[in-house]
């Protein structure tokens, strides 16, 4: 991001003749220890340069040159910084000796160093040697800390040196920056440098009213760019807050009188402020989005068809900060050009990964990745990035691949210190579990084994859990990331082997034959004996939140807990680690309820999109939507899954008086369920206006199930005139009438137990089931199926499991719970649909 420096001009001074010759000393700190007490002699008599300091500064100019002859540039450059250091402190420190110190004669010994540190090839150098460019660039920061460079930041430089210290201190600045390029800062890192950090900031805000348009001083623009470099490492951005940078660049951005150079480079390190929490809470704080509108009027909407280079990459940069920044509600009038700049992002994303060092155009490829992370957790965007987005010279064959691609080359990121290269990591692995959320991207996702085999090996890695890199709040961490990706994807499902499976199996089949003999015995017996054994029982009820709102959890839980009927499952009372999706799951399948508490950050978080599609999608479980906000209003994936049932919201009433409605709605809700017979019918059917395509950023809640799909959002299509496509109101009444809800059960003609083959058959026809899955039964009989069905009760997903292996070595391809549960729901759904009769069977009686 340094912009190579200019040829300054300089000025010549004649030197003074003698014919004089003096034995001087060799060594260069000797020579300025002299050179210094002679100055100071003669600063004291007020006399100029004589012959003997123009010697000196002959000889000292020779011996700069001299070690331009060394056998390494590691050893000339060391020299060449000491040597500026002898300078800075022995001569230009001098009080009271202006008019030699101001000498054009004098300050060609700095000019000297320069030349030959030009002449070195120092970005290689440093490129090659990253622990060299970590001390040289420690080393220049104490360099910042002399006491001419702040007196000079200070404004108690005189008059007849500023020139001369502003070459100097911008020579300091664009070494540092030549290091930065190659170095990777650890946390608080740079604490000590804070002060002189500020200096800097405060030097700009004082002089930026002097910088015309058409030429800013090249200090301003080092300076400048030295704090963009800075903040463009995600692990700094603490550091310079504290350094009051986000107030300075906000303050500067909303000048108009400020050149829009220097707008630019504020823009550059608002959205790089913008990649880390504290950043966006000090921004947010600061009123920035007011701000940044404000710039979008005043310097963007004019200039919407200027092609110029800086204001594609202006309307870049904008929407990344704003898109960081802003809750969707909030962004919306950015969405005009959003498909534009989805285009913008994708392609930097590609541009930057498929470059040697990750880097294009100034952008390393963590930067694109990181928001595009943020904007996918909407489905719309998401399958707009992937089927539709405008890329060029993409290497890769399609968008997945080229995701899956990226993070297999990022996979030793763990064994490195480069915060960049982790961040990057987490990024991709949280971007493709969002894509493993979507059916139709499952089978290229398994097609990859490359892909597959890296986020195994990360998951099972201890590096991935011991990581210390800082994880933006949109994103979750590697390791929940990477088991959510295989979870979605089928390959990390809990289960047990196949012998604790068959022995499981045989023993529900004991229990069924036990039970069926139980009811043989007379009823004064039996009550009797339930009499003395029975029990209140407790309902088991599990709460899924964001760990944003874990405060509001966790005085909700204590709420519920006080009601001795119900039992609390929640994650912070029984997990260990906030990654032990197993014990979630496991959680969910034994729920009699599930509570949702929705805010705006469940819609946002994976996990809990997660926890609420195995509930409701593959489950099928009874659940109540609860929100824990007063102003959020569920959207998108979250607002499709809970049309329906009776929400509860925090906010508008009393917390206790809440609770009491909820728990009249548990208990209630819980009695009519029991009472009205079962039915595949959830909610009623969306009228036209809910199927209405919905807009880039929300999708209108609208409850869409069938018996074999999970729900989908809309897709983002590409509109004329850079308008959403408007929906068909002839296709939207069809929708409507295709998307009914029936239920696929029929009465029977006679009981399940004397069924034959012929009827398991017509059976498995009328409830729609898989035709290949419903091959790999073989029942003969109708009490086959009750007796398997009656295996299925306790836990389903241990039998999907082995169906899921046997229907893949048959078929060789995959079946996917949405198939299974259909079956499950008929086998279940067979004792509500038998005949009634005087005489029961005595598998009728069972529980």
């Amino acid at each position: 991001m340094a912009e190579s420096r200019k040829t300054q001009r300089r000025t010549t001074q004649e030197a003074p003749t003698s014919t004089k010759t003096t034995d001087l000393p060799n060594d260069l700190p000797t020579l300025f220890s002299n050179l210094r007490q002679i100055i100071l002699k003669k600063a004291k008599d007020d006399e100029p340069i004589d012959s003997t300091i123009f010697q000196y500064i002959e000889l000292i100019k020779n011996k700069i040159r001299d070690l331009t002859k060394l056998t390494q540039p590691t050893e000339i450059f060391d020299a060449l910084q000491a040597t500026l250091k002898l300078y800075i402190n022995d001569i230009l420190s001098i009080k009271n000796a202006l008019n030699i110190l101001s000498s054009s004669l004098l300050q060609e010994i700095f000019t000297t160093l320069d030349d030959a540190e030009e002449n070195l090839d120092l970005a290689g150098v440093f490129q090659n040697n990253p622990t060299y460019a970590r001390t040289v660039c420690f080393r220049s920061f104490e360099l910042l800390a002399l006491s001419i460079i702040t007196d000079f930041l200070n404004e108690k430089c005189p008059i007849e040196l500023f020139s001369h210290t502003a070459r100097i201190l911008q020579g300091i600045i664009y070494r540092i920056l030549t290091t930065v390029e190659c170095i990777v800062f650890k946390k608080n890192e740079l604490q000590n440098f804070i002060p002189n950090i500020r200096l800097l900031l405060e030097y700009v805000d004082r002089n930026k009213q002097n910088v015309h348009h058409s030429n800013m001083p090249e200090l301003i623009k080092a300076i400048l760019n030295f704090i963009w470099s800075l903040v463009d490492d995600t692990s700094l951005v603490p550091t310079l807050i504290e350094t009051n940078c986000p107030e300075y660049v906000l303050r500067w951005i909303s000048m108009e009188d400020l050149p829009l150079t220097i707008q630019r480079v504020c823009l550059h390190i608002i959205e790089n402020l913008a990649r880390h929490e504290k950043g966006v809470k000090v921004l947010n704080n600061a009123n920035c989005l007011a701000i940044l509108l404000n710039f979008k009027k005043r310097v963007l909407d004019p200039n919407k068809t200027n092609q110029d280079d800086v204001y594609p990459e202006l309307r870049l940069v904008y929407c990344m900060a704003v898109s960081l920044l802003a809750e969707p509600k909030e962004n919306r009038e950015d969405l005009d050009y959003l498909r534009k700049i989805l285009d913008q992002l994708m392609q930097l994303a590609v541009d930057a990964g498929q470059s040697v060092n990750y880097k294009y155009g100034g952008f390393h490829v963590s930067e694109p990745i990181l928001v595009l992370t943020k904007l996918c957790v909407h489905d719309e965007i998401l399958k707009y990035v992937l089927n539709e987005s405008n890329v060029k010279g993409m290497e890769a064959k399609t968008k997945i691949e080229f995701f899956c691609k990226l993070l297999t080359k990022f996979r030793g990121a763990l064994a490195s210190d480069d915060d960049l290269d982790q961040l990057t990591l987490i990024a991709l692995f949280n971007i493709l579990w969002s894509i493993s959320f979507h059916d139709e991207y499952i089978d290229e996702l398994k097609s990859y084994p490359k892909f597959l085999i890296t986020v195994k090996s990360l998951v099972i890695d201890d590096g991935a859990n011991t990581v210390e890199q800082y994880i933006p709040r949109p994103l979750s961490s590697l390791t929940k990331a990477a088991n959510g990706v295989l979870w979605n994807l089928d390959e990390n499902n809990p289960g047990i082997n196949k012998k604790s499976k068959l022995f499981m199996i045989i023993l529900l089949c004991f229990t069924i034959l036990a039970r069926a003999t139980r009811s043989t015995v007379d009823p004064d017996t039996q009550a009797l004996n339930q009499s003395g054994t029975s029990r209140v029982h407790r309902m088991h009820v599990m709460v899924s939140y964001s760990h944003a709102d874990s405060d509001f959890c966790h005085q909700f839980v204590d709420a519920l807990q006080k009601d001795k009927r119900l039992d609390i499952w929640v994650d912070f009372a029984y997990c260990h680690t906030e990654d032990l999706w197993e014990e979630i799951g496991e959680a969910i399948e034994k729920a009699d309820l599930l509570l949702f508490l929705m805010s705006k950050d469940y819609q946002d978080s994976k996990s809990c999109r997660q926890e609420v599609m195995y509930a409701k999608d593959s489950l099928k479980k009874r659940f109540i939507p609860i929100y824990v906000k007063k102003e959020f209003t569920a959207t998108g994936w979250l607002g499709v899954r809970i049309v329906g049932p009776q929400y509860i919201r925090f906010g508008k009433k009393p917390f206790d008086e809440t609770v009491n409605e909820l728990m009249k709605l548990i208990f209630e809700d819980k009695t009519q369920q029991e009472n009205k017979p079962s039915s595949t019918t959830e909610n009623k059917p969306p009228s036209v206006t809910e199927t209405k395509r919905p807009s880039v950023t929300e999708t209108k809640p609208v409850e869409t199930t069938t018996q074999q799909k999970k729900p989908e959002e809309n897709n983002l299509t590409k509109p004329n005139e850079n308008n959403l496509t408007k929906p068909d109101e002839n296709n939207l009444t069809k929708l409507d009438e295709k998307n009914q809800p029936e239920s696929n059960a029929k009465p029977l003609k006679k009981p399940v137990e004397k069924w034959t083959k012929k009827d398991i058959t017509q059976w498995f026809s009328d409830n729609q089931i898989d035709q290949q899955l419903s091959n790999i039964y073989d029942f003969k009989y109708g009490t086959d199926l009750l007796l398997y069905g009656e295996c299925l009760r306790p836990d389903w997903q241990i039998e999907y499991n082995d169906v899921k292996q046997r229907y893949h070595e048959k078929y060789q391809k995959q079946l996917y719970r949405d198939q299974f549960v259909p079956f499950v729901r008929a086998v279940n759904e067979l004792q509500t649909l038998k005949p009634k009769s005087k005489s029961k069977s005595k598998l009728c009686t069972i529980s």
